[in-house]
This record gives structure tokens, sequence and C-alpha cells, in this order.
């Protein structure tokens, strides 16, 4: 007998996965998870960037099956993961993973989506969200940097898959049909990163429509679509094609943790890689006299893969490429004290004279980290002011990363409340706390999704 593919194997696992095997700090993430990307999508919902998307979805009159964010508007579920996955990433706020790259504006969107239509509990939801973010992290552990490299958006691809994975779980998907969604998933898995270069805001839209892709691709399974089983591995398949590997070896290893855990929650709304930078910028600004007017030179070390993602930005256009270049966040923490939204998406600020002073002494160079430090979440900060002195610091990890000291499960629920706050009732943010933490307890989301709505 031949061995199964990477899809079937894939399926097999999300088919057999039940919520009594979660850890209990799964379930605790995936609620955070889930709060942060509500908290994201409520206050995106308000945002210019992503009105043509929720037009487009009111304009459709699709049967009622989901909650479109702050819409009075319901639709049928993977428009409703496409309407809320884009409002989820309006601001670039969402969270980062090391192998999946974004789980949350990915799968969350999705599960909810679909859970409130299958009628399905909260644990349900909560297993579907895992088993979402497990498929995404496991494909994205050996191509998520070469796909990253080659200029492909690799939370798009690995996001149609993990969402194949959600909706397939909650539709009740048999193991052939999870098999040939993620194989039908595979034709549209794609997406590039030119916006960073050439700007344009369709990179807010990646998430939902991974979404919408990924969830369709798993309804047409259950109606009886076909896909290619050997989508990852096959010769003309995502890995070779995307990322330029056949390698699948880690799947054994990797396969036993529960990689969700790992998810890296953003406190700012930035590219991940910038926000080491604005640590470094922070810490060196609290133990010193650093005024933007005294420097001469910001040398940066940051990963390699952060060179052409993100550091290559100097001149920003638009609110996409003001928030993935590193020397804009730099300059905003230096010359306006401040890294909120708003400063990204005012476009006075992306041609204003002293932050481009400020970008132009940012030098940005290759650098290996210590192994003790989070290799693509670190960096080395070395400003030289005009009087000769250098001002160090080594920055490792960021707060909202596991295993960092400042990061507290209470900083999402002030980020919740804080991306809310004027767009709902406090009343309301605290009901849709509640209803979140007590998720695993819920019979049905049909209080909670109700919270969200127009």
């Amino acid at each position: 007998m031949s061995e199964k593919t990477l899809a079937a194997r894939l399926a097999e696992w999300v088919a057999d996965l039940d919520y009594d095997q979660l850890p209990p700090r799964a379930v605790e993430v995936a609620k955070l998870l889930i709060l942060d990307q509500l908290g994201l999508q409520l206050f995106g919902a308000t945002l210019p960037n992503v009105q043509p998307e929720r037009r487009l979805v009111e304009a459709m009159n699709a049967a009622p099956e989901s909650t479109a964010v702050l819409s009075p508007t319901r639709t049928v579920a993977p428009y409703a993961a496409f309407v809320n996955g884009t409002l989820a990433a309006a601001c670039e706020f969402d969270d980062v993973h090391m192998y999946a790259a974004h789980i949350g504006s990915y799968v969350v969107p999705t599960a909810l989506a679909f859970g409130e239509s299958t009628g399905a509990s909260g644990q349900e939801v909560i297993t579907a969200l895992v088993a979402g973010a497990q498929v995404m992290s496991l494909l994205g552990a050996t191509t998520v940097k070469n796909m990253v490299g080659a200029g492909w958006h690799a939370s798009k691809i690995l996001g149609t898959f993990g969402a194949a994975a959600a909706a397939g779980k909650l539709l009740g998907l048999t193991v052939e049909q999870l098999t040939h969604a993620l194989g039908i998933a595979g034709s549209d898995a794609s997406g590039t990163m030119e916006y960073e270069l050439s700007g344009g805001e369709v990179k807010r839209m990646h998430s939902g429509s991974a979404g919408r892709s990924g969830s369709q691709a798993a309804l047409l399974a259950q109606t009886g679509l076909t896909g290619p089983t050997a989508i990852m591995e096959g010769e003309r398949g995502v890995f070779r094609l995307l990322s330029n590997t056949l390698d699948v070896s880690r799947l054994s290893e990797l396969r036993g943790h529960f990689h969700i855990i790992d998810t890296v929650f953003r406190m700012y709304p930035t590219i991940g890689s910038a926000g080491p930078a604005i640590e470094a910028v922070r810490h060196l600004q609290e133990h010193n006299d650093l005024q933007w007017r005294d420097i001469t030179e910001i040398e940066l070390g940051l990963p390699g893969i952060a060179i052409g993602h993100g550091a290559a930005i100097t001149r920003p256009t638009d609110a996409v490429a003001a928030q993935f270049s590193t020397a804009f966040s730099i300059a905003l923490r230096l010359v306006v004290g401040q890294n909120r939204p708003g400063e990204y998406m005012n476009s006075t600020l992306w041609t204003d004279p002293d932050l481009l002073s400020v970008i132009d002494k940012v030098v940005p160079y290759p650098k290996v980290f210590a192994p003790d430090l989070p290799a693509l979440l670190s960096c080395q900060l070395d400003i030289t002011l005009k009087d000769g002195r250098v001002l160090s610091h080594t920055q490792g990890g960021v707060r909202g990363y596991p295993n960092h000291p400042d990061t507290r499960d209470s900083d999402i629920q002030t980020k919740f409340l804080d991306n809310v706050d004027g767009i709902i009732s406090p009343a309301k943010a605290r009901r849709i706390v509640e209803q979140v933490n007590a998720l695993d307890r819920l019979d049905d989301l049909t209080e909670l999704m109700s919270l969200t709505s127009a």
C-alpha cells in the first residue's frame, strides 16, 4: 500500500481531534484569539479601507446564515468569513505565529461563521479553531520562510488550508472529504506581497479571501467535488511551486504539539518584525535622554527574512506600506512618541519631513541571534548620537510573545476594550468578554455573535 499523502494525514488528524484532547492552555489561547479577533473586527468595521468588501457582501442579499460584524445584514457563512476576516486585518493588529504567520484573522472568522451556521457548541468551535491553527502551523513549519523570501504572502496560502480544515471540522466531513477539501483549497491558495512595494489595500482582504475560499472548498467537498490528494507534496503541488521544497519530514515530529499555544499577540499595529524595534527604541528612551534631533545613525540588526519584508520600505505611500515599514515605526516612536493605528493611517505623516529624516538614518542589516532569543522577533539596535555616544540594546522577543516576561493574558482583554471603545457600549463590551471567557460552556454562539451585529 502506498504511503498516505500529507493532505490525507492532516485530514485524519482533523477528523479525529476531540475537545477532550486539548490541553488547557490551547483552550485558553483559542479564547484569547477569539476575543482579540472580535475587537479587531469591530474596530475594523469603522475604517474606510475595508468598506468596499462590506458593501459587496451587503449587496449580495445572501441567505442569513451568519453575522457580518457591525452590519445590519447577515450572510452565508463563507462570506461572513470573508468580510469579518477582512475587517480583522484592517489595521495590521492581528496575531503573529512563527510557523503559521497569522492564525486569528484567517481561522477565527471561519470558525465563528460556521459555528453559527451549524449551531455548533462553544467546545466544537474551539476544537475547529485549534484544528485550523494546527494545519496552518504544520504546513508552515517547512515552507513559510521560503514563501516569504520569494514574495508570496504565506499566511494567505496557509490560511486557505486552515480555513478549509476549520470549516470541514464543523461540517462534520469525513476523512476522505477533508482530504479533498484541502486539495480543492490548493487551487485558491495564493497571494503575493507586491502590495508592500507598489501599494494597494488589497492586502487587508487576503485573510478574508482565504476564509471564503477555504470554507467553500469544505462545502464543495461535502457535495462531492474532488481535489488532488497530493496537493502539498506533489510534483505540481504547493510545496514545490510556492516554497521550492518537498520536505515533509518534520510533520511527525511537530504534530504532537498544539501550535496554537505559541501564538504571539501583537501589541503594535505593525508588521511583526517591527515590534522588537519599537520596544528597543522605547527601552533606550526610558534609560537615556534620547532626542531624535541628536541622532546621526540608527543601525538595526534584524532576522534575514525581515530585511526584504518590511525593512526595505522607506517611503510609505499608503497605510499598508506605513505599517510594514520598520523604519517608519521607529520614526513614529522617536518623533511622535506613539505607535497607534491612527498614526499609521494618517497620510500627512507618510511624508512628514521630520519622520523622513529619521527614516533615512535607519541602516538595517541581517543578523543571526543567539539560540536563546526568538529568531524572528529579535533585533539589535545601535543609535549613534552627535556627541559620539552609541546607545545599544538587544531586544529578545516582544510583549505578547508567549515566553516574554512582560506578556500577560490580561493584556488581550485590555486591547479588546481599547479597540471597541466608542464603537459599542461598555455593557456590550463586558458581555462579549464574559461570553468568550465562558465559550467552552456555551451551547451555541447565538448571543455572542448577536453582540457584534449592528
